[in-house]
């Protein structure tokens, strides 16, 4: 996927660049730059090969950026547009409730207009009592009418580049592994550890940006965010 940035930065083959979040993406193309722990810069480049939401041509460009407060209306409509009313009951949602997202790992592109076309968010969470620190990846999502155009195959690059930068460890989801493979996640490293609710365990994900990061995980996931006061209730999902 090729893209421009404000220092016309050369693009490569594994992620969107973690400088300014002002990317601007032509949909259906395929390349962009990052800082990648070398294990994980394989895995990514061999994920990105395919994926289906990257092949439509011609489609709307669009941007991502960091998200603003001002985003949170726009954010949530579509959520409930893209995932329905039952989202907040999922297990992930205890992680997150009352929570900020990671610090500088909330994301959301916009179309040629300015208006939000898709958002991923990424959270600090704890691997079962004194275990380490990771991150925690959702909801993703896109409007609906756009799902083929590449926007949520570029979150994720976006977001896992962003993670690998900030110096995270790993990154869990919960989520369909023929998709999500792609990019690096799977089951291997989750089987000893459990979501606080209901869940299904073959779709617990992990994607270690840092080898070794899961080493000795085990236990049910704890919410680890920073907590949310006042009005910054609108950075809540």
């Amino acid at each position: 996927m090729e893209y421009l940035t404000k220092s016309a930065i050369a693009a490569t083959e594994i992620a969107p660049s973690s400088g300014p979040s002002a990317e601007l993406f032509s949909a259906g193309e395929t390349s962009s730059t990052a800082v990648l722990a070398p294990s994980l810069a394989l895995r990514a480049q061999a994920g990105s090969r395919g994926a289906p939401d990257e092949g439509a041509a011609q489609a709307p460009a669009f941007v991502i950026v960091g998200e603003g407060a001002g985003d949170a209306a726009a954010r949530e409509a579509l959520l409930d547009r893209a995932m329905g009313p039952k989202r907040k009951k999922k297990s992930s949602e205890k992680l997150r409730r009352g929570r900020r997202p990671s610090e500088g790992l909330a994301f959301v592109a916009r179309d040629a207009s300015g208006v939000v076309v898709g958002t991923v968010r990424l959270w600090d969470v704890g691997l079962g009592e004194g275990g380490p620190a990771a991150l925690l990846l959702g909801p993703l999502a896109v409007e609906p009418g756009l799902k083929s155009g590449g926007i949520g195959s570029a979150l994720m690059r976006h977001a896992v580049a962003e993670a690998a930068r900030l110096g995270h460890g790993a990154i869990l989801l919960v989520g369909d592994a023929p998709y999500y493979g792609r990019f690096g996640f799977s089951a291997d490293r989750t089987g000893t550890l459990a979501m606080p609710g209901p869940y299904e365990r073959h779709r617990l994900l992990a994607l270690e940006l840092k080898d070794g990061a899961l080493d000795g995980a085990k236990g049910t996931i704890k919410a680890a965010g920073r907590r949310i006061k006042g009005e910054a209730q609108g950075f809540v999902a």
